[in-house]
């Protein structure tokens, strides 16, 4: 399953339905955006890099 959009990933992680997650960066100059993984006093999401893999290929530590 592919999923788009941080703040859908943000909720996915949430309820521990993704157990990867690969990190595109794209700057944007226009407008605000959202914040990956931004939780203000909530859990932090753990990520550990994938070994062999592409430079932005994360394991979701639960």
């Amino acid at each position: 399953m592919n999923v788009l959009g941080a703040n859908v990933a943000e909720q996915c992680i949430e309820a521990r339905l993704l157990d990867e997650v690969l990190v595109f960066v794209a700057p944007v100059l226009l407008g605000d955006g959202v914040r990956l993984f931004h939780h203000p006093g909530g859990t932090n999401v753990r990520l550990t890099p994938i070994p062999g893999e592409a430079a932005h290929w994360y394991s979701v530590v639960h």
